[in-house]
């Protein structure tokens, strides 16, 4: 009668299990992970750095900025205009140096009851050459 000797050492019918092909396993799955979130966060508009916020009213604006530096004081003026579906808007300002993209001022203004606004903000001096950039960075809709 034969007899049957068995085990689990390494005798060439059968691999042993590799501690690499669970790595793999694992990075694949986080890698999954992080396309998953950037598509939800790209289908449903999440704002990143950068991205104005925006609210679901309908709105068109503009905006034109003016600097003027004395040695190291800086001073912007900022005149814009909001027109749209809601009757006041919160709208947020950054002004920029154009050449760095550096942010070197800025201001939120409260619309109500009129499409212009304006007001004039400090900036950081110097400015450089390629002068300055205003952008609307945020438009909230009020009531």
């Amino acid at each position: 009668m034969p007899t049957y000797e068995w085990t689990a050492a390494n005798d060439g019918y059968r691999s042993p299990r590799s501690p690499w092909r669970r790595v793999q396993i694992v990075i694949g799955l986080g890698v999954l992970a992080c396309l998953c979130v950037f598509a939800v966060r790209y289908m449903t508009g999440a704002p990143g750095d950068g991205t104005p916020v925006l609210d679901a009213t309908s709105y068109k604006t503009n905006v034109d900025c003016q600097v003027n530096t004395v040695g190291s004081q800086g001073t912007v003026t900022i005149n814009g205009t909001i027109t749209g579906d809601a009757s006041s808007y919160s709208v947020t300002v950054e002004v920029l140096d154009a050449a760095s993209q550096q942010r070197i001022g800025g201001q939120t203004f409260e619309v109500r009851d009129t499409t212009t606004f304006g007001g004039t903000t400090p900036a950081q001096a110097p400015i450089g050459p390629a002068g300055i950039e205003c952008k609307i960075t945020k438009v909230g809709a009020g009531q």
